[in-house]
This record gives structure tokens, C-alpha cells and sequence, in this order.
């Protein structure tokens, strides 16, 4: 029962951290005049916990479940949180149309890093890097991003210095839980795979990747639900990007990462016509209703049917 209760431990401790992350960079961007839409892609996009996971994963020889931080939270977020907010809360699609164009070539680029030769070496996680960088700039400037603060909003941040301190120490509070919630997250996973005969592909594809991304759904049903839907959006569309390039960029940058044959033939494609699809939605549809929710959690209990098939 050990690793059970570690793995728990790890992922409860890394949701609760990264929670405390997130209203720590809230707190110290509310300072910048950017769009709704653009700091919902940056900041619910930026998963600290999915990277010091999936870094850790793959620094401790565990490379199927550093993938799962990527591949399998992509997948999760994209049909099983995205579905299970719009169950809850019907969105409007209220994003640039040029977004959607972002998160392609952001799928692109991640196919050819690891669909060419099954391995991301450690130049294609630089390049997946410098890739990000100019594609959350872009999506910078096609979001409405400058935005006119008044004179009473700006003195009343420059009378509050403690909530900017407070903000600080959530930042650093939420990077050291991570931290240790990945290592027992590693530890829980490694002791699973040993003692169960479970593979890593598994625990990493399902399992991890599911744990680390529940947050999703109340990053996105939360402004949802105050009529904020481009932040909602924003967090699909940011995380996508974010995950895609930037999270495995650097768990490569870390150590070249090579892809079990399983994830070839079907995770990464999987998660390639997720993205599409997804992508098709917000062009076509002007307001996502529950049906849409509904077949979003369809499809991801059909990914889960078919991992626990190969289990």
C-alpha cells in the first residue's frame, strides 16, 4: 500500500501546490495591463506541476511517465477537464480565430520532434523551447493584450506592496511543494510499476497524466461561470501550447527522451486528433453546449477503455 498512498500523497500535494502557484503569478502579474484571454493561456497554461513531474520522471530513468506528463495531461485536459466544464458551465467561443492557428503549429511542431524517430534529442527540446517563446509572443499580439488601467487602479497597487510580498511567497511556496509532491508522485509511481507489474506506459499515460491535470476543470469552470469564457479558453489553448513545447522541451533539454513503441502507435496520435478536434470546435462552433461536453467525456472514457484493454 505504499506506493498507492505515495502516489496520492504526490498528486494531492502538487494540486494543492500548484493552486497556491497560480494565485501567486496572478498576483504578481495583476500589476500588466494584458488581455483576460492571454494571461487565462500563460498562467493556467504554465502546469509547474506537470513539468517538475515529468522532470523528475525522466531524470529518475522513468521516460514513459515523463511523456505521460505531457501526452497523457494534454489528453486529459483537452476531453476529460474541457468536457467535464462544459457539462458544467456552456462556453461562448470568445478567442482570436488566430489562437486556434497557434495551438496547430504548436501540435506540429511537437509531431515532428517525437513522431520522426520516436526520441526528442536535446536540440529538438531547445528548439521546441525557442519555438514556445515565439509563439506565446504571437499569441500575445493577437490577443486584445494593451489594455488601459485607470489612475485609481494604479495607486491602489502601488498602496498595496504586502498583497504583492504575499503573491512572492505563494510563487515560492508553490514551486517548493511541487517539487516535493513530483519526488513522491516518482517514488509512488516507481514502487507501483514494481510491485503490480502495471506498465509505465500505463501509469504514466493514465494515471499521472490524469492526476496531475484534475485542476483543469476548476481553472475552467471558475471564470466560466462569472461569463469570463476567453479565460476558460484561454487555459485550453495556453496549456496545449505550453505542454506541447515548452514542458518537453525541457524534460529533453534534461535528458533525451525516447517514446515506448505503444505511445507511437497510439498516444501521441491519439492526442494529435484530439487537438484537431478540439481546434475544429472553437473555429465552427459559436457557443460549446453540454452535447459537446458530453462527447468530449465520450471520447475520453474511449482512450481509457482502450489503455486499461492493453493494460
Amino acid at each position: 500500500m505504499v506506493p498507492i498512498i505515495l502516489l496520492v500523497v504526490g498528486i494531492g500535494i502538487i494540486l494543492w501546490s500548484a493552486e497556491r502557484l497560480t494565485d501567486g503569478v496572478l498576483g504578481v502579474a495583476a500589476s500588466f495591463a494584458v488581455s483576460a484571454f492571454f494571461v487565462g493561456a500563460l498562467v493556467s497554461g504554465f502546469e509547474p506541476e506537470n513539468l517538475v513531474t515529468g522532470l523528475v520522471a525522466n531524470f529518475e530513468g522513468l521516460p514513459q511517465v515523463a511523456l505521460g506528463t505531457v501526452i497523457g495531461s494534454a489528453v486529459f485536459m483537452l476531453l476529460g477537464g474541457f468536457g467535464a466544464a462544459l457539462l458544467i458551465v456552456p462556453m461562448k467561443v470568445e478567442i482570436p480565430r488566430s489562437a486556434i492557428l497557434v495551438m496547430m503549429v504548436s501540435l506540429l511542431l511537437f509531431g515532428l520532434a517525437l513522431l520522426n524517430d520516436g526520441r526528442v534529442s536535446r536540440f529538438e527540446g531547445f528548439l521546441l523551447l525557442v519555438a514556445c517563446c515565439a509563439l506565446m509572443f504571437r499569441l500575445y499580439q493577437t490577443s486584445p493584450v494593451l489594455l488601459a488601467r485607470s489612475t485609481d487602479e494604479l495607486e491602489t497597487s502601488k498602496e498595496k506592496p504586502s498583497s504583492r510580498s504575499r503573491a512572492l511567497l505563494l510563487v515560492g511556496l508553490g514551486i517548493l511543494g511541487t517539487i516535493v509532491g513530483a519526488e513522491l508522485l516518482v517514488q509512488g509511481a516507481t514502487g507501483v510499476i514494481q510491485r503490480f507489474g502495471v506498465s509505465e506506459t500505463f501509469v504514466g499515460m493514465t494515471i499521472v497524466g490524469l492526476g496531475e491535470s484534475l485542476e483543469e476543470t476548476a481553472r475552467m469552470v471558475a471564470p466560466a461561470r462569472r461569463g469570463r469564457y476567453e479565460v476558460a479558453l484561454g487555459n485550453v489553448v495556453g496549456t496545449t501550447i505550453i505542454l506541447l513545447t515548452l514542458n518537453l522541451g525541457l524534460i529533453a533539454l534534461l535528458r533525451p527522451i525516447t517514446a515506448d513503441p505503444w505511445v507511437l502507435k497510439f498516444h501521441a496520435p491519439y492526442l494529435i486528433a484530439c487537438v484537431v478536434f478540439v481546434g475544429a470546435l472553437l473555429l465552427v462552433v459559436k457557443r460549446l453546449e453540454r452535447w459537446a461536453g458530453g462527447l468530449l467525456i465520450m471520447l475520453y472514457l474511449l482512450y481509457l477503455a482502450i489503455n486499461v484493454t492493453y493494460l
